[in-house]
């Protein structure tokens, strides 16, 4: 196909959840959709034994060792960030990790799929912080119902998930399409001596199929969802990009979109890629998405600085790029005072969520607090040899350690700050002669506020259980939730897109993905990406 035929009803920038799941719905209701992905396709069995046969694996039981555990590629022409790819301009480092490959990040997230509650919508309102989404939680909740139902959530229905055990909350309206996992021996017993404590056990949703689902399989309980599930059973951004093509997509990997064109009406009326070899292409179309991730998303539009955009596109409100956002946090490790034994099935199943909404966040975040269903036992050996500790004593102690070893994780919403952001880099650039991104992080006091709360918090929990603590991680931790980058608002003055996705400044481009969050919330951004990426989808359908 030449360059000069490239042309689509919509054109989408991007292959993971959002993008395909535009992508598909666009093809399925007869549109003719183009995807481009700057990296390239990748095959599951063999993600799965490059991961096997690394001798340091990547984990959340081991995140430090990004570089040399991470099965899948990085690209010289797209480069993922488990090397040294982003610039860090400070003074807190901003180290997320996101794939530049078909299918996206969603091939090595953690599956949880969380809805936000009402009031996180209202934050501005309600707390005198942060900011007010242009739309209300019963505006996005039908969203939601069908994000799951496209995304194959399985969950518990009728908990509390505002934690305090008051009956079913966020309000729904279906139920979950599937039930959830069976709990392992670690998460029923842990409810059972913090309950009296007042701690409200939830059960996370997430994006494992608890009955075949799809092509997927049902989880036989792998304990390696980060970085792959190796039988497919859980959710990643290839399911709706296959689904596109089987509809008539066309599906164009490694393929770096580097420029989008606009017109003098403030049409977009094309986007640029350039191939591995450096030759440019030319993509026109009559919508057009960008679904790059939160952070390649607003360095594709500050890149394209035009005659009729000079300050890129999307730019005239000078917001693309800041109020970058995650849901950085601090962590514990503790010895349980009885064998507790982590790391039977999935990863991360069991939340406490007693701060997730109150008068406080007029003075501290909301925050969760996590369990990582995860055993470190190769960090444990380490650290035993280390001491000297060899023959019987080390088996016995890498036996204890593993059965009691609990690692605490707590996540914080963070404000949407200006000042927090991703720009071009000004020396650094990748081998397409492109700029890389260059992050201006750092926390306020706000989230210190948070920081300081969680750590009583934390300790106390540590006392209703008897045990011991072994470590307290206090400085900001990057838990991979990067969002608010072309933040969502009803004034031109102040946002980047409008309640729907759409671009101020621009009638046929819209922004799909967690960069449009208003808001960070303590939960994972992804179903609320996905709820919001329908809304997008129904939107260019009924227009075109």
């Amino acid at each position: 196909m030449t360059s000069e035929k490239l042309h689509a009803d919509v054109v989408v920038v991007g292959s993971g959840v959002s993008g395909g799941l535009v992508g598909s719905l666009a093809a399925r209701a007869g549109k003719s959709v183009i995807i481009l992905e700057a990296g390239p396709r990748v095959k599951r069995h063999d993600i799965v034994e490059t991961y096997r046969n690394a001798p340091v694996k990547l984990s959340l039981a081991n995140m430090k060792l990004q570089g040399a555990g991470s099965p899948y590629p990085s690209m010289p022409y797209a480069p993922s960030t488990y090397g040294d790819y982003l610039e860090q301009l400070g003074p807190v480092p901003f180290k997320t990790s996101y794939l530049r490959v078909v299918g996206g990040t969603t091939w090595h997230f953690g599956s949880a799929l969380w809805r936000l509650i009402p009031n996180d919508f209202r934050l501005q309102t309600l707390y005198g912080r942060g900011r007010d989404w242009p739309i209300s939680y019963a505006d996005l909740e039908p969203y939601y119902c069908r994000a799951e139902e496209e995304l194959g959530v399985s969950g518990v229905d009728g908990q509390d998930e505002g934690g305090n055990g008051g009956g079913t909350f966020p309000p729904r309206s279906k139920p979950f399409p599937m039930s959830g996992l069976p709990a392992p021996y670690f998460f029923q017993r842990l409810p059972e001596q913090l309950l009296p404590a007042g701690y409200h056990p939830v059960l996370e949703p997430n994006g494992r199929a608890t009955r075949p689902y799809g092509q997927r399989p049902v989880c036989a309980g792998n304990n390696n969802c980060n970085p792959v599930c190796p039988i497919g059973a859980k959710y990643d951004g290839t399911r709706h990009v296959d689904q596109a093509e089987a509809h008539g997509a066309t599906i164009l990997p490694n393929s770096v979109v580097y420029r989008i064109e606009d017109d003098a009406s403030g049409q977009i009326v094309a986007v640029w890629f350039k191939k591995p070899d450096g030759t440019e292409h030319r993509v026109t179309g009559k919508y057009f998405v960008i679904a790059a991730h939160a952070v390649e998303t607003p360095k594709l539009l500050l890149m394209s600085q035009t005659r009729h955009s000079p300050n890129g596109i999307a730019n005239s409100s000078d917001q693309v790029g800041r109020n970058l956002m995650d849901t950085s946090g601090i962590s514990m490790g503790m010895m349980a005072a009885e064998d507790m034994w982590p790391g039977q099935g999935p990863t991360e199943l069991l939340v406490y969520l007693n701060a997730r909404d109150g008068e406080f966040r007029k003075n501290y975040p909301q925050y969760k607090t996590k369990l990582r269903n995860v055993v470190p036992t190769s960090q444990i050996a380490s650290g035993l040899l280390s001491k000297g500790v060899v023959g019987k004593e080390l088996d016995k102690q890498i036996r204890l350690q593993s059965a009691r070893s609990i690692r605490w994780a707590v996540d914080f919403e963070m404000l949407p700050l200006p000042t927090n952001r991703v720009i071009l880099s000004a020396e650094k650039k990748d081998a397409l002669g492109l700029p890389v991104p260059a992050i201006q992080f750092d926390i306020d006091d706000y989230w210190k506020a948070g920081r300081e709360a969680a750590q009583i918090d934390l300790k106390r929990i540590a006392g209703v259980l008897g045990g011991e603590v072994t470590k307290f991680g206090l400085k900001p931790e990057n838990r991979q939730h990067p969002s608010g980058t072309t933040i969502m608002g009803s004034d031109p003055k102040n946002s980047v897109v409008d309640e729907w996705c759409r671009a101020h400044d621009h009638k046929n481009l819209f922004i799909a993905g967690t960069s449009v969050m208003s808001s960070s919330s303590c939960m994972n951004p992804t179903l609320t990406a996905a709820a919001l990426s329908i809304r997008i989808a129904d939107t260019i359908i009924s227009e075109i």
